[in-house]
């Protein structure tokens, strides 16, 4: 079971393995981190990966597969909306360009 808590400028993680009376907490920090852009967003991912990987250890492969699935997705689900929304822009490959309109 994973159980996850947004902080401020780190998402903070709980992972409780099956049977395991204590929880291990991770802590994946954002603040440093530019959403809007593709080095940004390699660069949580990278952080997310490598927090799922020491996090998943317990179980079957499978079960360590879909521990750092569930890790993954939660830890995108805790992102502030606006980076959420930022990372997904940016991974989408979509660009968009804002550009102002003169109502004049």
């Amino acid at each position: 079971m994973i159980r996850f808590a947004a902080a401020t400028a780190a998402l903070a993680v709980a992972v409780l393995s099956a049977g395991a009376a204590s929880a291990s907490e991770y802590r994946i920090p954002i603040g440093d981190l530019n959403f809007a852009t593709p080095q940004g967003a390699s660069a949580f991912d990278l952080r997310v990966r490598g927090m799922a990987n020491t996090a998943c250890v317990f179980g079957t492969p499978l079960d360590q597969a879909r521990c750092r699935v569930a890790f993954r997705e939660e830890a995108l689900r805790q992102l502030p909306d606006a980076r959420r929304e930022d990372y997904a822009r940016t991974r989408s490959g979509r660009v968009v360009v804002r550009t102002p309109v003169d109502r004049s």
